[in-house]
């Protein structure tokens, strides 16, 4: 069985560097370190089997404009799933996927079909466009914004490949677990192609990722088909109370929304001089990660003195010569952090 590393594994961090779990500050995630506030819960949520309650689902259908939607325990079981599941639905042909992103995505394709890469750390529309007129191309990945490289393509180029696809029955699968800081550059609109996929994730934006609350716009019988194959109660009842809160709340996500860019600057400001200095160049910078391309060598020296700090980055290779290091955000405001995140940054001049 293949294992794939991802970031966020606090503990094996802390096997490795002997260092306490709780005395570790996370960047490696592109998790909001802002969460959306836990309200106080009712005991049944605990009690009762889950199943959807009416007002979970009223807020999921608002926040996320559809009400064409399946919701499921995180965002990672429909990526395990949906290959499968179009396979099933008729087209069993080759999918185009980016060479770097998110690798749950290679992985769940590479048992039920090809995968060809397409370039993922720049803007590779033609390419793109190109690949899909291939005979046996079937399927498009796309990873918007993708991580870690920070690539994003236009709701006018994804709905273009959608039509391309349109004539091979094949679909279009868009990823856009970062879109929630800037969702007007979602793929879910009134005239989304019945062809285009959207997978959303809850824990990023809302910086509850412990919840495991994920979604799938899609058509009727993809949604349909994922549902029997899922079973009943995929989200269990704390999660569903959290998040509809959370959906609910519009004035805590306005404000979000406004805080993570004021303080996007700021963010990028921390890490890139000193990485600037040492050679690396700024690949991607969002909302809640930014990544810096640089050697591998250097990669891994930066990411080992940032764990002697207790400070765990996430090194992603591109081709055993060259490494993104990205970084999600930290908490500004608390001087413990800034002061460990300059004491490292001084160990590299």
């Amino acid at each position: 069985m293949t294992v794939l590393v991802h970031g966020g594994n606090i503990a094996r961090a802390a096997h490795m560097y002997g260092r306490p779990v709780d005395d570790w500050i996370d960047v490696s995630t592109g998790i909001n370190v802002h969460s959306y506030p836990i309200p106080e819960l009712s005991a049944h949520v605990w009690q009762r089997l889950p199943y959807p309650d009416e007002q979970f689902i009223a807020a999921a259908f608002a926040y996320y404009q559809s009400r064409n939607i399946l919701l499921t325990a995180g965002s990672q079981p429909i990526l395990e799933c949906l290959p499968q599941a179009l396979g099933e639905l008729g087209n069993r042909q080759a999918v185009l996927i980016p060479d770097i992103g998110y690798q749950e995505h290679r992985h769940a394709w590479q048992g039920h079909t090809q995968v060809v890469d397409y370039n993922g750390l720049i803007d590779d529309s033609e390419a793109i466009t190109k690949g899909l007129a291939e005979q046996d191309i079937g399927h498009l990945l796309v990873i918007n914004p993708n991580n870690p490289t920070g690539i994003r393509y236009s709701v006018e180029q994804i709905y273009a490949w959608a039509a391309q696809l349109a004539s091979k029955q094949g679909f279009v699968v868009v990823d856009e677990a970062f879109i929630d800081c800037q969702p007007e550059q979602s793929c879910i609109t009134p005239n989304m192609p019945s062809n285009v996929l959207v997978i959303r994730s809850f824990g990023k934006f809302f910086g509850l990722a412990g919840i495991r609350l994920g979604a799938l716009i899609a058509m009727p019988t993809i949604l349909e088909y994922l549902a029997n194959q899922m079973g009943i109660w995929r989200v269990n009842g704390p999660a569903q109370a959290v998040s509809t809160a959370a959906f609910n709340d519009r004035q805590w996500q306005q404000q979000m929304r406004a805080q993570l860019a004021n303080q996007q600057a700021q963010q990028r400001q921390i890490w890139q001089p000193v990485l600037h200095a040492l050679g690396a160049r700024i690949q991607a910078d969002t909302a809640l990660f930014r990544s810096f391309t640089m050697p591998a060598e250097l990669a891994q020296e930066v990411h080992q003195k940032a764990a002697m700090q207790g400070i765990l980055t996430r090194p992603v290779d591109i081709d055993g010569q060259t490494s993104l290091l990205r970084m999600g955000n930290i908490d500004i405001t608390n001087q413990s952090h800034l002061q460990r995140c300059n004491q490292w940054l001084q160990s590299l001049t």
